[in-house]
């Protein structure tokens, strides 16, 4: 998700073993960059606070603006990275992902998948996630767009 507009930008169904979500992000986070996006730093819950996923996010020059674990130290993550305005906005609006999900649960019919296989309910959930990406672009055009009064 993107944070400006709370657009999803990547969106990636997988078999739930034999691939992390960490490792997944890191890999979606690579593409986006060969896409010509040019992510400065990405927010995550306490889940990705590990070694390889920060040095993952550090080689692609990305700060990982990962919540921490009390009591685990990791390096990379440091008062450098979480003592920043950056860090805590990152830490404020990443919550803002989980109205993605609940909207594809919700009103896209996710909840549970009618699909047998992961490439069928890949292919649906992106679906999903274009249908919302377009309900908040139009509304984003609908509050820039200046009203007309006629006389």
């Amino acid at each position: 998700m993107e944070n400006r507009n709370g657009f999803c930008v990547s969106f990636e169904v997988t078999k739930s073993v034999g691939v992390t979500e960490a490792q997944m992000a890191l890999v979606q986070l690579d593409r986006l960059k060969e896409e010509g996006f040019e992510p400065e730093s990405v927010g995550a819950d306490k889940g990705y606070h590990q070694g390889p996923f920060v040095e993952g996010c550090r080689e692609l020059s990305i700060k990982p603006h990962v919540a921490t674990v009390e009591g685990r130290k990791t390096v990379g993550l440091d008062r450098r990275t979480i003592g920043g305005e950056g860090y805590r906005l990152s830490q404020t609006i990443r919550k803002r992902i989980e109205e993605i999900f609940g909207w594809m649960k919700t009103v896209g019919g996710i909840r549970k998948s009618r699909f047998r296989g992961v490439e069928r309910t890949d292919a649906a959930c992106k679906f999903v996630v274009a249908a919302l990406n377009l309900l908040r672009l139009a509304k984003m055009i609908c509050q820039q767009t200046p009203k007309v009064v006629r006389a």
